[in-house]
């Protein structure tokens, strides 16, 4: 899958990849809000591409990275480009995401704790399984 077209969830999915963030073993009670720095991540509470609380200090911390790949992507015009101005931090996610893994992502069927968070993570079906399956190395 192409890292510009990466959105929402599975956008949410990969930054915690590129994060090397663990999913949680449990889920988040009603109310809890992301931990930084915990290592974990869940997709009930981890937004980084919508929540400059958690996306900003990714871009602050990697901006020179991100601003490389929005130049591979879009030339030296990309602060003028109406689809970044609109969603930038959208855009700074899905180009941190190609910093760590490039231009092409591995598709995943599903990512299972936004679609049924109540099955085993364990026995999640991917259309191609992978290390980098919610954080076992």
């Amino acid at each position: 899958m192409r890292v510009t077209s990466l959105d929402g969830a599975l956008l949410d999915f990969w930054v915690a990849k590129s994060e090397n963030l663990k999913l949680l073993p449990g889920i988040p009670e009603e109310g809890n809000s992301h931990e930084m720095r915990s290592g974990h991540w869940h997709p009930s509470t981890y937004h980084p591409s919508t929540d400059w609380s958690q996306g900003g200090e990714i871009v602050s911390n990697e901006w020179y990275a991100i601003e490389d790949a929005l130049i591979a992507w879009f030339g030296h015009s990309w602060p003028f480009i109406k689809a970044i101005t609109e969603s930038p931090l959208k855009w700074f996610m899905r180009a941190y995401v190609k910093t760590k893994f490039g231009d092409e992502v591995e598709e995943l069927e599903f990512v299972l704790p936004v679609i049924a968070p109540t099955i085993q993570m364990e026995s999640t079906p991917v259309k191609k399984r992978s290390s980098l399956w919610f954080g076992n190395n």
